[in-house]
């Protein structure tokens, strides 16, 4: 079953300004989820440029115009260059002069200066911490229609952040995202409906907002897209279908994906068995902490399936995954000790 929903607030910001990026987010909060076993705790923040130009290739001159432009001109430059102190990109990094800047822009209506500024309200960086600030400053630009301001609205009322949790109202607001394309609304109403929090349970609307959300590469919702296939949710039952969107997004890195994939693979679920692909893509996901692939893998190796036969090798990764808490890690690692331990004797 899905257990942990992934929401999305802000914990990191990127170092560099992709040209006509979006603000994508995702946090790990403890109540509900948007896919199975595990989840994400970080939050990419990036600058959409309005007018296609990337300030990071903006000469020294240029640079030291657009700084001084930014105290008296337009509202874009002033976002802009709030960016370049917000990451230290050719100036000083000063999270309090970012502030001062995206104020300044988000004074005059640039929605993703407000939003920008939200988000410091939120983390408490260069202003002080502030729900409910942050929660005015997204409000300023969801009425302009801005679809990434009503996600971050949505997530505030799912985590009762600057407003009592109230996930009808929070469904309200993903629902106004998700209708103009936004991914991540569609993903994360395509959970709600998963899970009927805020709206009427409903596998079949479920399915319909991932598959838009995954179709527009969104590796969660092609994640719980392929989930939904394999339990036949929503959709007739198909492991072939199951496979096609676990590789889509095993492939974006998602790790849980890689361990389905690698599940597929070694029990000829969709696909042939092969071993080895089975080996390779339960070690891409153990190599990113999935401490189900990091338990598979040790068995793979314990029982030379794909693998060379390495009882050592097996016992690491066992004790990688009962670190976390893996409870079958822990059995097999305590088997796997004493076998060792009487073969050496």
């Amino acid at each position: 079953m899905l257990k942990k929903l992934l929401l999305w607030m802000f914990c990191t910001l990127p170092a560099c300004l992709p040209a006509n990026a979006e603000i994508i987010a995702q946090i790990d909060a403890s109540n509900g989820a948007v896919r199975q076993g595990g989840s994400t705790n970080k939050l990419d923040f990036a600058l959409v440029s309005e007018n296609d130009r990337d300030i990071r290739n903006y000469s020294p001159q240029a640079l030291r115009l657009s700084v001084k432009a930014a105290e008296q001109g337009p509202a874009l430059v002033q976002c802009e260059v709030g960016y370049r102190y917000l990451h230290g990109i050719g100036v000083g990094r000063s999270d309090t002069e970012a502030a001062r800047l995206f104020r300044k822009a988000a004074d005059q209506g640039l929605a993703r200066a407000q939003i920008y500024l939200g988000a410091l309200y939120q983390l408490g960086r260069g202003v002080p911490q502030s729900d409910s600030d942050a929660l005015k400053w997204y409000c300023l630009a969801a009425e302009k229609g801005d679809a990434k301001a009503q996600c971050l609205i949505g997530f505030m009322y799912v985590n009762g952040r600057g407003v009592p949790r109230n996930y009808e109202e929070a469904a309200k607001w993903f629902l106004k995202a998700a209708e103009q394309g936004d991914s991540t609304a569609q993903c994360t109403i395509g959970y709600l409906y998963y899970a009927g929090e805020g709206v009427p349970r409903s596998y079949d609307e479920a399915v319909a907002w991932y598959r838009k959300a995954a179709e527009q590469g969104e590796s969660m919702a092609q994640y719980n897209l392929a989930q939904m296939y394999e339990q036949g949710k929503g959709v007739p039952q198909s492991d072939t279908e199951a496979v096609y969107w676990f590789y889509k997004a095993a492939l974006q890195g998602d790790a849980h994906a890689q361990c389905n994939l690698a599940y597929m693979y070694t029990h000829r679920k969709g696909l042939p068995e092969n071993e080895a692909e089975g080996v390779k893509w339960y070690r891409k996901a153990a190599e990113q902490g999935d401490e189900m692939a990091e338990y598979n893998l040790g068995t793979m190796y314990e029982r030379g399936k794909g693998v060379a036969r390495d009882e050592y090798e097996a016992a690491d990764w066992y004790r990688k995954s009962a670190e976390q808490g893996n409870e079958k890690a822990k059995r097999a690692l305590k088997r796997l000790r004493i076998h060792i331990f009487y073969q050496s004797h």
